[in-house]
């Protein structure tokens, strides 16, 4: 079940159509990966070192907003 809602993300895609991409909070489970078109490993890391990889000032919101929830919790 997802947790608290994040901000919504909205861009054009590679081929210049509109994209809305939705965000919730959550928790890893078991289970395993499978790399796919749209992600292809997975990697683990502390808040500060996430945000300084991301390229995308959007998705360093969306840390933040999560590590907001997560203090609030």
């Amino acid at each position: 079940m997802p947790g608290a809602r994040l901000p919504t993300a909205y861009y054009t895609d590679a081929q210049g159509r509109p994209k809305t991409v939705d965000y919730w909070a959550a928790e890893a489970g078991e289970g395993r990966f499978i790399p796919g078109d749209e992600v292809d490993r997975l990697l683990w890391l502390a808040p500060a070192a996430a945000r300084h990889r991301l390229t995308q000032p959007r998705d360093r919101q969306l840390v933040d907003a999560l590590l907001d929830v997560l203090h609030r919790a």
